[in-house]
C-alpha cells in the first residue's frame, strides 16, 4: 500500500488584499521582498478562511498504460479552524485505489497540524530566485527549492510564486527523503488555484519506482468546490460510515508514497 500526503492547505484568499498591499504584477521584486509577501498572505488566510467541500478524483495507473488501473472519487470536508474530514463517494478497479486514496487522506490529515515544517519558507529551505515564467496565463517567480533537511513532505525543485497575489501556482520536483525502500524516485507535481474564492490544490501528479511493481503514476483533479455560508468556526465535522476526520488544520508541499 502506498501513501500520498499531497502538500498544500486549502485556503481563502480575500480579494482585499491586493489593493491594501499595493501588489503589482509587473513590479520586480527581491527574493526577501517576495518570501516577506508569501508570509503575509499566509497570515492573512490564518485569519480569514472558509468551510468548504470538495469532490476530488484519483486515478492511479502503471507508467506507459493507456488506462488507469482504478479510479476513486472522494468528498473532502475542510471547517476552519482546523477541521478535515473524507468519504469514499465511487471507487472502480478493485481495492487497491481505495486503499491508496484512504492513505492517502488519512496521511494528509495526520500532517495538517504542522503547517510550519512543510511550507516554502527559510524555515525548511535554502531559497533562490532563479527567474520569471507564466503559469497558465499569469505571472509567476520561480524559487528553487533546496531542502534543509531529508523529509519526504520536502521537495527539491522549484516553487513557482503569483506575482500578483504572493501564492504557489505550482510545486514541482524531487522529495528530499525517500519514504521506503520500496520506493524510488518520486517525483511530483502540484497545482494550485482560486476555486470559487478558495484556493487550494487543483490537480496533482505523483510519479515513482516501485520495486517489483515498476513505475506507476497516481494523479487527483478537483471536480467541484462548494463553500458553505455557516459560521465555520463554530462547527464540527461528522464522522459516519466511510468518513474520517482530523481536528487540525490542513498542510500540504509534498506528496510521499508508503508502502504498507
Amino acid at each position: 500500500m502506498w501513501v500520498l500526503s499531497s502538500v498544500r492547505p486549502a485556503v481563502l484568499l480575500g480579494s482585499f488584499l491586493i489593493p491594501l498591499l499595493g501588489w503589482g504584477q509587473a513590479q520586480t521584486l527581491r527574493l526577501d521582498q517576495i518570501l516577506g509577501r508569501m508570509d503575509q498572505v499566509r497570515a492573512a488566510e490564518r485569519d480569514r478562511s472558509v468551510a468548504y467541500t470538495v469532490t476530488r478524483e484519483y486515478q492511479l495507473t502503471a507508467q506507459g498504460a493507456s488506462r488507469a488501473d482504478s479510479q476513486v472519487v472522494a468528498q473532502v470536508n475542510f471547517v476552519p479552524p482546523g477541521s478535515k474530514d473524507y468519504t469514499i463517494v465511487e471507487s472502480q478497479g478493485g481495492d487497491r485505489g481505495t486503499g491508496i486514496v484512504r492513505k492517502v487522506l488519512d496521511h494528509e490529515s495526520s500532517m495538517a497540524g504542522d503547517t510550519q515544517s512543510h511550507e516554502v519558507t527559510t524555515q525548511n529551505y535554502n531559497i533562490a530566485l532563479v527567474g520569471r515564467e507564466t503559469i497558465d496565463g499569469h505571472d509567476c517567480y520561480v524559487l528553487q527549492l533546496s531542502p534543509k533537511r531529508e523529509a519526504v513532505d520536502l521537495v527539491r525543485g522549484n516553487a513557482w510564486v503569483d506575482a500578483s497575489n504572493f501564492e504557489l501556482r505550482r510545486i514541482a520536483g524531487k522529495t528530499a527523503k525517500s519514504p521506503s525502500f520500496w520506493i524510488k524516485n518520486l517525483n511530483v507535481t502540484i497545482n494550485y488555484g482560486e476555486v470559487k474564492g478558495v484556493w487550494l490544490q487543483t490537480s496533482t501528479q505523483a510519479t515513482a519506482d516501485v520495486r517489483i511493481a515498476g513505475p506507476h503514476v497516481l494523479t487527483s483533479r478537483e471536480l467541484d468546490v462548494q463553500t458553505a455560508t455557516f459560521n465555520a468556526r463554530t462547527q464540527a465535522p461528522a464522522k459516519a460510515g466511510n468518513r474520517r476526520s482530523n481536528v487540525h488544520g490542513t498542510v500540504a508541499d509534498a506528496a510521499t508514497w508508503v508502502p504498507r
